[in-house]
């Protein structure tokens, strides 16, 4: 029976890839500079002795892992605010590039996890940026905050990068998928400091994702939402987009499409399919991969993704600074 299980899923996967599409970055055009008046709604104190916590908790063959808490820079709802990071540090390399790994809405971070494990186990550092756990109670017109706060946070984890003798932190990137590739779709425009982004299932314009997304969770909150306010869906969107500024599409024309590869769903509903190919056309049509099915079944492509992800995150780090001395980098096709 297992070896049918096993069977299918190789036949399964073997289709999904054969069915993927590879959309190459042809464009030149030239973006615009992030606005002064935009960075500044971003702007922190740096923090140079802020309380940094780091406490090893598991050792895997080739890398450990350590739960760090940052000290949050601003306080919210005046409480005081914790960052937590799961850090991937590979052994006995220094000056690795380091991989911010964007978690998915819900869930106990197993997919997380896994790519992080996969960035590790090839010599790159990985970091896990937790979820803020405000994030379940608060209301989804509160969503603005919640983003303008995590941008702030993941730029003190950038500071905490720079801070690490072992990490080369010229060479960063993001990986994320879902909400992760939302998060990470505007962190790409508003920290210049990154400098690669892998965005899978992502997509710009919160107000119609929230209002059209077929997430089971999000239409249960949704429906409780459009009950207790006694208004219509059409009146909640528009609400929403009165609220909702800190949003992919409001930044992607100030994202340089070479430090993007996307991956989008062609049936996805959850992050629907329009709203992924509008930021991707927003974004002046970066490298991006489309995969058959929709939100759940892109985990039959995970290997394809993995691969590709490395790859594309190695090719814009020889861009940006050359290939690591003593690494010798392998094709797609050679890593397991």
């Amino acid at each position: 029976m297992k070896t049918s299980v096993r069977l299918l899923f190789l036949c399964c996967l073997a289709l999904c890839l054969c069915a993927c599409r590879h959309v190459r970055l042809s464009t030149t055009t030239e973006r615009g500079e992030l606005p002064a008046s935009i960075a500044r709604e971003y702007e922190y104190p740096r923090c140079t002795n802020c309380d940094v916590q780091i406490n090893l908790t598991s050792e895997k063959f080739g890398y450990n892992i350590s739960h760090v808490q940052l000290q949050a820079l601003r306080k919210v709802h005046g409480t005081n605010r914790f960052i937590d990071v799961d850090y991937y540090r590979p052994v006995s390399t220094n000056r690795m590039p380091i991989i911010m790994v964007l978690p998915m809405l819900g869930g106990g971070y197993e997919l997380e996890r896994h790519f992080a494990g996969y960035f590790a186990s090839h010599g790159y550092a990985a970091a896990i940026v937790r979820r803020d756990r405000r994030q379940k109670q608060m209301k989804i017109e509160e969503l603005d905050l919640l983003m303008r706060q995590m941008v702030i946070d993941h730029r003190q984890v950038v500071d905490w990068f720079e801070s690490r003798p072992e990490l080369d932190s010229k060479k960063l990137g993001i990986f994320g998928v879902s909400m992760g590739g939302i998060k990470g779709a505007i962190l790409i425009a508003l920290e210049s400091r990154i400098k690669a982004a892998a965005l899978g299932l992502t997509g710009g314009d919160l107000p119609f994702i929230i209002s059209h997304t077929t997430e089971a969770g999000l239409v249960r909150r949704r429906a409780k939402e459009l009950e207790e306010r006694n208004i219509t869906l059409e009146e909640s969107e528009q609400q929403l987009r009165r609220i909702i500024t800190c949003d992919p599409i409001t930044y992607a024309g100030y994202v340089d499409p070479r430090k993007v590869m996307l991956v989008l769903a062609n049936n996805d509903t959850v992050v629907p399919i329009q709203k992924g190919i509008e930021l991707k056309e927003k974004m002046s049509n970066p490298e991006t991969i489309f995969i058959p099915g929709g939100h759940y079944t892109a985990v039959l492509a995970i290997p394809y993704i993995k691969s590709q992800s490395m790859a594309f995150f190695e090719k814009r780090f020889n861009e940006v600074d050359g290939p690591r001395q003593g690494v010798v980098s392998r094709s797609p096709r050679a890593r397991k």
